[in-house]
């Protein structure tokens, strides 16, 4: 094991990421290079969304949630260090019965211990901070919410009792990513369906550009990809750079993706900034069967 990640982790070992250090090893000594650096968040982002115009193909499911870990980690405990030294906030100022019942339950009252127990998919717990009156908007140093943390895990009833309770379906994080991005981003079309029911902007954009489609289109996720397009999802809007969920959907070998791109009025000669069209992705991936949909007579 890394030594040195173990001393950065600073309690937070059963984070520690095995199959990274096996797998990725250049990856997991550059988040140890750049841990204390302004630069983490970024990278963390990073290796969650970007799949470098198709070249990388995104990481294995255990190495996907060890970098969740890992990001989820870093937030709290350079939360804990700016706590340490800090004045009483409102959370201070909740009745003691009410912090005690979430202590009993083992989470700590305090903004991390509410998105722990968000993430955990805790109910009952979430209810009490809730029923507590804290800022149901609550943000981590990524500018996460509750909302954000039950939308990225699936958590539809946690997600429901959250916005019932008035948080904000239209907050966004530090990198411009909001709830229904994140809900896209795993492939959660029930937390999707739900988000567009209560009016988040189908095609909101991240401070890149890129849109809850964008985000299912890359990773393959057909049933979300179907609800943002049903809910009014532009189908061809890129990112600041110029991808379009088609160009992502090829690039990645999504052949379902891309038919349903296409029936629903995708560009397919559409150009990045440096004349690359889904075709050209497509042929280079070798994704045959992509390559016959893009040729096919339209």
């Amino acid at each position: 094991m890394n030594e040195k990640l173990l001393f950065l982790l600073d309690g937070y070992e059963e984070c520690y990421p095995l199959n990274m250090e096996e797998k990725f090893p250049r990856i997991m000594n550059k988040i140890v290079e750049l841990w204390d650096s302004r630069e983490i968040d970024d990278y963390f982002t990073e290796l969650m969304i970007d799949n470098r115009g198709g070249t990388r193909q995104g990481f294995p499911p255990n190495v996907a949630s060890e970098i969740f870990a890992l990001s989820n980690a870093h937030a709290s405990i350079r939360d804990g260090k700016k706590k340490r030294g800090a004045a009483n906030t409102p959370w201070d100022q909740v009745e003691e019965s009410k912090k005690a019942s979430v202590e009993q339950e083992g989470y700590k009252f305090s903004p991390q211990g509410f998105l722990q127990s968000v993430e955990k998919g805790d109910e009952k717990v979430v209810s009490l901070f809730v029923d507590s009156g804290v800022n149901v908007d609550a943000r981590d140093e990524r500018g996460w919410t509750p909302l954000m943390m039950s939308s990225f895990n699936g958590k539809e009833e946690i997600a429901l009792l959250l916005i019932r309770s008035g948080a904000s379906v239209h907050s966004k994080d530090k990198q411009g990513y909001g709830p229904l991005h994140w809900a896209a981003y795993n492939g959660y079309s029930n937390v999707v369906k739900l988000l567009i029911e209560k009016k988040a902007a189908v095609d909101a954009r991240s401070n890149h550009g890129w849109t809850p489609l964008l985000q299912a289109a890359t990773r393959g996720h057909l049933l979300a990809a179907g609800q943002l397009i049903a809910g009014g999802a532009d189908v061809n809007l890129p990112s600041n750079d110029g991808w379009t969920p088609l160009h992502k959907a090829a690039a990645s070998g999504h052949a379902e993706i891309v038919k349903l791109l296409l029936i629903k009025g995708a560009y397919r000669s559409v150009e990045y900034q440096d004349g690359t069209t889904p075709l050209t992705l497509a042929t280079k991936n070798k994704h045959e069967a992509i390559v016959t949909l893009l040729t096919a007579s339209s």
